[in-house]
């Protein structure tokens, strides 16, 4: 009998426990991981049914050896496994934590290499292989260093080999060695791969399709816990740093470096649209380019099927007017007319040359071919005008010769990709010369010449900033009320839907409030609408000064607004829509009257849609009305 009363005590656990997962790191116990402690010890996987084992990696350890033998569920990885997924290993990548990689190269500042070229003849310790350190060897490969022109040390992950001059340049990350050399007080340069244009992801979470199949609920469950962990890591450094200091420290580091680690690691996580974990598909494509580059692979891959469907990443699409549509169709034919000219001139006896020159620099475009090894073979007078250099003194340099090292680097990248996927691509980029910002708009394309026994790059660059400054002029006036520039109906649509969409997604709670100015009407009848508008104007400049920077206020009606409260609970937004109707009655926006504002203010509810919600606060907003004016109503 007491055999089976306890049997009953324990019978529901046998129903309702928690789903047990490994989790296996890619490296030691850090604030790397740290998201997925916090989800872990703040009951995020728990609250979703799920008991997560976080394992620390040893050498001994194949990521994918892993997730294939099941032996654990979710992995940490790299973007190499991209070369994976293209060799057909069963690869989805659920989130990239870090949408700019932390790799890079460290070396003494006392060492005197300053630039990545001063690696020339130098000693590096890398990861011997070259889908791990990709992004370095493309930084090095796109500042004209070959394999031969430096030696490859294996990496010994020992700081002091650096220190000592065993070495000259050591691959690191940003978040580790560079605050041990501080705490020595020993002076160092960062060469990253980002500044040369080699812009990878890490510490991509990942699993198999197969898992996923069979457990889709599970996957998606802990996707959302896990960066809702790391959403309050970030919001929460000091109390994460202590946790991992207490819990989680195997490496026995101080809590001042726990700490200083989580400072630069926040710095590379979040997307520019403020989430964490993105994944974007055009970035993706360009790590593979680089692969491509490096000769690691020859291949693609669907990097659709590589990106889990639940992942927060979007694709951007540029909205232009029809006539802009118009221009801009017109400028791409244009282009493609002056190109064809040009090869077939180029293809010519020198007479015909000769009329090159004359065509070319009959245009205001930027006109110039490079060979193979990225030498100026030519140039149009605009471009000459534009490096403020004559011809004979472009012909035979390179980019490096004629920019600055930002630019040339970037330039460099651009032709690397077209001598590899010898087809025409277009870019856009910002270029900063002689104090002058220019957006150009520049086709690139594969050539051959001398009867196609050498290769080399054409390409036409065209001064696109005025355009860019009506498109985005155009775009703002689209999204904000043109009387008191705050945002307007068509922009408030928009962030609510994205608003709901986080809550629903990662239980991010946020508020809204809406007023209204009392007998608006009477002002208008009574003072005019010159009055009536400046009201508006001076009441929404006032009321801006007294909201954060992360809310949002929106003109949604004549003398109607709404103020949107991200992470904000209701009792937190009525307290600031009380200071905002206080002060409002203070202004002195009319002589002998008082301006005054009601206002409703709600929290959103796990059922809201983005009419359910509006609706409701526009009825509190009007019960503030019918219950005197120059109130707040909250639900």
């Amino acid at each position: 009998m007491k055999t089976l009363f306890i049997f009953l005590i324990f019978l529901p656990s046998l129903f309702y426990a928690n789903t047990k997962v490994t989790l296996q790191l890619n490296w030691l116990n850090q604030f790397q991981f740290a998201g997925y402690y916090i989800a872990k010890e703040k009951g995020f996987y728990s609250d979703v049914g799920i008991d997560v084992d976080i394992k620390e990696f040893n050498t001994d350890i194949n990521l994918l050896d892993e997730i294939n033998s099941n032996k654990a569920q979710f992995a940490v990885g790299r973007s190499s496994l991209l070369i994976e997924k293209i060799n057909g290993k069963n690869i989805v990548a659920l989130a990239a934590i870090f949408q700019n990689s932390p790799l890079m190269l460290l070396v003494r500042e006392n060492s005197n290499i300053k630039r990545v070229e001063d690696l020339k003849n130098k000693k590096i310790m890398i990861t011997t292989d070259a889908k791990m350190s990709a992004s370095i060897l493309a930084m090095l490969y796109s500042h004209g260093l070959n394999p031969n022109d430096y030696k490859v040390q294996k990496h010994s992950f020992n700081l002091e080999d650096l220190i000592s001059g065993k070495t000259d340049a050591m691959g690191s990350y940003l978040s580790n060695e560079p605050i041990r050399l501080e705490d020595k007080n020993i002076k160092y340069n960062i060469l990253h791969p980002k500044d040369s244009g080699f812009d990878f992801y890490s510490d991509i979470l990942f699993t198999s399709s197969k898992f996923i199949d069979k457990n889709p609920k599970l996957t998606e469950d802990f996707y959302t816990a896990s960066i809702k962990g790391w959403k309050y890591a970030f919001n929460n450094m000091a109390e994460t740093a202590d946790l991992i200091y207490k819990k989680y420290n195997t490496q026995n580091k101080s809590l001042i470096h726990l700490l200083k680690e989580g400072e630069v690691l926040k710095k590379l996580a979040f997307h520019e649209d403020g989430e964490i974990g993105c994944l974007d598909e055009s970035k993706l494509k360009d790590i593979v380019n680089v692969f491509k580059v490096l000769g690691i692979t020859n291949t693609d891959t669907n990097i659709d099927e590589f990106i889990y469907e639940n992942n927060n990443h979007k694709r951007y699409r540029f909205e232009i007017s029809y006539e802009e549509s118009k221009i801009i169709l017109l400028i791409s034919v244009f282009v493609i007319l002056i190109i064809l000219v040009i090869l077939y001139f180029l293809a010519k006896n020198k007479e015909s040359r000769e009329l090159l020159h004359t065509v070319i620099n009959s245009t205001d475009d930027m006109v110039f071919y490079k060979d193979k090894n990225f030498k100026y073979l030519g140039c149009n007078e605009s471009f000459q005008k534009f490096v403020n250099k004559e011809e004979s003194e472009i012909i035979g340099k390179d980019d490096f010769n004629l920019f600055n090292v930002s630019i040339a680097r970037m330039f460099r990248k651009q032709d690397i990709k077209i001598l590899k996927d010898k087809e025409q691509k277009v870019y856009e980029d910002w270029v900063i010369y002689d104090d002058n910002e220019v957006l150009f708009q520049t086709k690139k394309i594969f050539f051959s010449y001398n009867k196609s026994s050498k290769n080399g790059i054409l390409a036409i660059s065209r001064d696109i900033t005025a355009l860019y400054k009506i498109q985005k002029k155009l775009k703002e006036q689209s999204y904000i009320d043109e009387l008191t520039q705050v945002y307007n109906r068509k922009s408030y649509n928009r962030r609510i839907k994205e608003s709901l969409d986080s809550f629903k997604r990662y239980k991010t709670k946020f508020c809204i409030a809406m007023f209204d100015i009392d007998d608006f009407k009477s002002i208008n009848d009574t003072y005019g609408h010159d009055i009536g508008d400046k009201v508006l104007t001076e009441m929404t400049k006032e009321i801006q000064s007294y909201i954060r920077k992360t809310d949002f206020l929106f003109r949604v009606g004549g003398e109607e607004f709404v103020i949107l409260f991200p992470n904000s609970v209701l009792d937190e937004a009525h307290i600031v829509c009380e200071k905002i109707r206080k002060k409002v009655s203070e202004l002195k926006m009319i002589d002998n009257r008082v301006v005054t504002i009601s206002i409703g203010v709600t929290q959103v509810k796990q059922t809201d849609t983005s009419k359910d919600i509006y609706e409701r606060v526009d009825k509190l907003m009007y019960l503030s009305k019918h219950n005197g004016k120059n109130q707040s109503t909250i639900e």
